[in-house]
């Protein structure tokens, strides 16, 4: 059980350790189209709030969605906050209030995506 709590606790861990240390790079690869920093923020922070959203079972989202995706919403734009203050220590990068904009956006999406799988995974469990 343990073993098993902390598995799906892991890859949120993981997450936020990895975009923690590609925001303290100076330099970093992007996609060649226009706004692909902010497409990049956006899809991050989304699958770091589904990750996130993992640490609250589905029956929990499923009896309190609100009260959960405000949670991750706030646990990942707050993050972001964070982020956006560490890159003005990091030469080469700087806050910017547009990529945590697309941070927090993602934020919501990936917290309504874990949303809509608690429900019909719950659903299905019903039939």
């Amino acid at each position: 059980m343990k073993v098993k709590f902390f598995l799906i606790r892991l890859p949120a861990i993981l997450l936020t350790i990895i975009s923690w240390v590609l925001s303290s790079r100076t330099n970093i690869e992007m996609p060649g189209f226009a706004y692909s920093d902010k497409f990049v923020h956006l899809v991050s922070f989304g699958a770091l709030a589904f990750c996130w959203s993992l640490w609250f079972s589905f029956d929990k989202w499923c009896e309190k969605p609100l009260k959960h995706l405000f949670f991750v919403i706030l646990i990942v734009s707050g993050y972001g906050i964070i982020d956006e203050i560490h890159q003005s220590f990091v030469p080469g990068r700087f806050p910017s209030f547009f990529d945590w904009t697309a941070d927090t956006l993602g934020a919501i999406l990936g917290g309504l995506l874990c949303l809509i799988l608690a429900k019909i995974i719950k659903s299905k469990a019903k039939e």
